[in-house]
Formats: C-alpha cells, sequence, structure tokens
C-alpha cells in the first residue's frame, strides 16, 4: 500500500534518523503540556510556545529550529546513521503540524482542556512519525490534497509515471 503513496518533493534532503529523534521530542514536549494542563499546572504552556516557536522558525524561515539541532546532536550521540531523505513530505507535515500548533494556542483562552486534546493528538502524530516511522502527512497529500488539487486543475495528471518520481515502499523515500 505505501508503494502508492505519492508525497510533495523538494530540492533539499534532510537526515531521516535526526527528523525522527526531532519529531520523538516535540511529541515528549507536547505530551507534558497536554497532561500538565489538564492537572491544572498551567505554567506547562511553555512546552506549547517552545513547540509554536519551532514550528514558526521550521514553516517561515530557513533557519535551522531549536529541537532541530538538539535532535541532530542526540542522534549523533546515540550514533544513528545519517538517513538523507527528501525534505518535501516533512516541510508539507510541518505545515500541518503548525496549524494544529496554532489551534492549541487559539484554544488556550477559551479552554485549557481542548487546548491540551489538540497538543495531545499532534503529539500522537509525531509520535506516529517519530517511533513507528509512519508519516501521516503524506497519506493525507495523497489521498486529500492531490485528487483536490487535481479536480480544480491545479496539479496536471494522475500521479505517477514512468518519469515522475513516486514514494517507494517506504514514505519520504523516491523511486523513478
Amino acid at each position: 500500500m505505501n508503494a502508492e503513496i505519492i508525497c510533495p518533493l523538494s530540492s533539499e534532503s534532510l537526515n531521516k534518523s535526526a527528523a525522527r529523534v526531532g519529531a520523538t521530542l516535540t511529541a515528549l514536549l507536547l505530551t507534558a503540556f497536554g497532561v500538565l494542563a489538564l492537572v491544572g499546572q498551567y505554567w506547562s504552556v511553555i512546552f506549547l510556545a517552545l513547540v509554536m516557536l519551532d514550528y514558526v522558525i521550521r514553516v517561515f524561515t530557513a533557519v535551522t529550529p531549536p529541537i532541530s539541532r538538539i535532535a541532530t546532536g542526540l542522534a549523533g550521540l546515540l550514533r544513528l546513521r545519517p538517513r538523507l531523505m527528501n525534505k518535501g513530505p516533512k516541510i508539507f507535515a510541518w505545515r500541518i503540524g503548525f496549524l494544529m500548533a496554532t489551534a492549541a494556542v487559539l484554544a488556550l483562552p477559551f479552554s485549557w482542556s481542548a487546548s491540551a486534546i489538540i497538543a495531545l493528538a499532534l503529539a500522537g502524530f509525531n509520535v506516529l512519525d517519530g517511533v513507528l516511522n509512519f508519516c501521516v502527512g503524506c497519506y493525507v497529500y495523497t489521498y486529500l490534497v492531490l485528487p483536490l488539487s487535481q479536480r480544480r486543475g491545479w496539479v496536471k495528471g494522475a500521479g505517477a509515471s514512468p518519469t515522475t518520481p513516486r514514494a517507494s515502499a517506504e514514505p519520504g523515500t523516491v523511486q523513478r
């Protein structure tokens, strides 16, 4: 089934091992906020603020965000072999993460519980990516964004062809 996944492509690549460590760190920060906020520890908003700052840097600048720097260092300490992957799927996933983190922040004045639940859902997506190597963003892109874009004429063609890069059995990698 993964062989049918078509991910957005970028001319840039990134270290997949470090990206998975970063997703795990993000999940830990979001979980800390979510659980502590649900039990009334409102100082925990600092964890959400750190994640939000990280997403803003990832999505809107070319600067390496703090969690990515820490993750790269941890991956080195853990002696994880660097594995390059196309940055496109992660860019798409980071944009979704940014939107969810923004929703969690915007929910704060109205309901700490709602904010915590949104943050915990985002933590779940990060666990899927970081721990289980399952890129939800690739599936969302393939089965929702791409078909809608094709229907509206924003993207030509029905997806992969012999000359179009396709995602391989492992999301985020590319076959020709």
